[in-house]
């Protein structure tokens, strides 16, 4: 009944989830380009005080270029759908619809099944992870997941040493791009070279 302790739960748990998946990535970007855990450790301590710094004077630029929230400013949409679970918790068990208490239920023993599936048939069995991150990403965002993972199949089949080595780091070279990209604009509105309309 209390939407800040379920607020703090929710937020721990997946930033913890968020930050690990990351740092896993990060790890392994590092072992494929022939760096190693020492190093990259060294790299992430670094950055922090870097991405630190980077964020405060950044945030509010970008909050005044692209704005808060609504159909083009900044927002988290697991974020937004997280707020929203924690709001429906602290009201109670009660006030969740009879159908989606049934639909946690039917798609919780789903996930458990396929999930031991997976042990045994990976290649045919949907992965729960990815079906679950669909339901939380916003559509652009799974389309764009959707059309890499096509990508990295057909040059997997076709060249699977060369994919091996070098998806990964080309698909997080993508992804940074893109943030990159979203940065570098509020700085050319900011030098004049760009104009906000």
């Amino acid at each position: 009944g209390n939407i800040a302790a379920n607020m703090t739960a929710s937020g721990t748990t997946g930033t913890i989830a968020v930050e690990s998946e990351a740092l896993m990535q990060d790890y392994k970007a590092g072992l494929i380009i022939g760096s190693s855990p020492k190093y990259m450790t060294f790299a992430q301590l670094l950055g922090v005080p870097v991405g630190a710094a980077a964020v405060s004077w950044m945030y509010p630029l970008l909050r005044s270029t692209y704005g808060i929230g609504g159909e083009k400013g900044l927002s988290s949409p697991i974020s937004v759908k997280w707020a929203g679970f924690a709001e429906l918790l602290s009201k109670g068990i009660s006030s969740i619809p009879t159908s989606a208490l049934w639909a946690l239920v039917i798609f919780t023993a789903l996930g458990i099944l396929l999930t031991i599936l997976e042990q045994k048939w990976k290649k045919w069995i949907p992965s729960p992870t990815g079906v679950g991150i669909g339901m939380l990403v916003p559509g652009i965002y799974i389309v764009t997941m959707f059309l890499g993972g096509l990508i990295d199949d057909v040059w997997r089949r076709k060249a699977p040493k060369q994919a091996e080595q070098h998806s990964t780091p080309l698909a997080s070279g993508l992804i940074a791009g893109e943030a990159i990209v979203a940065v570098v604009v509020p700085l050319l509105i900011l030098t004049g070279i760009l104009s906000a309309n």
